[in-house]
């Protein structure tokens, strides 16, 4: 559930990020320009997406680095009126004085989402944890940490570029084995119904495992069901639905070489886990 901050919270957070400076100079630059872009382009606060925006017109080429998808078009979208380089930085009232030399002053209203406020005071914790300012990278690996905000992102066209790690995909595991050529390495095991993870059932068998050799060929049997095959190079990885029992036997068969290997791995989900 989304918290919500009172008036004085917000106005507590407001001052930490903006006047104690936790934020590295260039981050605290990109604040400036997504929180500019927002009152030229008469949009009331600066959310995560409008923040995105403004990292963007600071950081072109390193966002492009981690971020895939339709950044310009959000950039666009979001803010019709929008300027790079030290012209982003300051209001058009500015610019227009400073070509006819006229003074001028600089001011407009900042208000920043409560959830751009915890999305940057948790990028400021893990600044802190290394004794530095907050970083671009301190801000990307805050964004990876709440389901929330990368749904956000992915609502509006854009997704990290690198695989991010669930524990989900630890949770949801009902059955995992390693099974090697040499030796001999058991080819049954059984296993249980977990009755806190559902339906439905997929098993993912893939050759090698780890740093070990290829299998030539495997295959494996589910309660007396062929249920996968895989060969090397042409097919080292299958993932398939399954169906489970109370109690469950596992069979394989496989062709070495002698340190060949594989892993079996068959997944449900967990009371909890979300199906996406």
């Amino acid at each position: 559930m989304p918290i919500r901050l009172t008036e004085r919270q917000r106005r507590l957070a407001h001052h930490v990020l903006l006047f104690d400076r936790p934020l590295a100079h260039e981050v605290a630059e990109a604040l400036q320009r997504a929180t500019l872009a927002c009152a030229e382009n008469n949009l009331a606060s600066t959310g995560l997406p409008e923040f995105l925006c403004g990292l963007y017109l600071q950081f072109r080429q390193e966002l492009r680095v981690h971020f895939d998808g339709e950044v310009v078009a959000l950039v666009e979208r979001t803010f019709p009126k929008h300027r790079f380089g030290d012209k982003g930085l300051v209001t058009e009232r500015v610019l227009e004085n400073a070509a006819s030399d006229e003074d001028s002053g600089f001011g407009y209203s900042v208000v920043l989402s409560d959830d751009l406020i915890r999305l940057l005071w948790t990028a400021t914790r893990l600044a802190d944890a290394v004794g530095r300012k907050t970083s671009l990278k301190d801000v990307i690996a805050a964004i990876t940490l709440e389901d929330e905000w990368l749904g956000e992102l992915r609502r509006n066209g854009v997704t990290p570029k690198e695989k991010l790690r669930d524990f989900g995909e630890v949770l949801n595991v009902i059955f995992f084995a390693t099974l090697y050529a040499h030796g001999r390495w058991p080819k049954q095991m059984q296993f249980d119904m977990d009755e806190k993870i559902h339906p439905p059932f997929a098993a993912l068998v893939k050759t090698p495992s780890g740093g070990f050799a290829a299998m030539k060929t495997a295959a494996m049997k589910l309660n007396g069901k062929p249920v996968a095959e895989i060969s090397w190079p042409d097919r080292p990885e299958v993932n398939v639905p399954v169906e489970l029992q109370a109690k469950n036997t596992v069979e394989f068969e496989f062709d070495g070489p002698q340190f060949g290997s594989m892993e079996v791995t068959i997944r449900g989900v967990a009371l909890g886990t979300p199906l996406a």
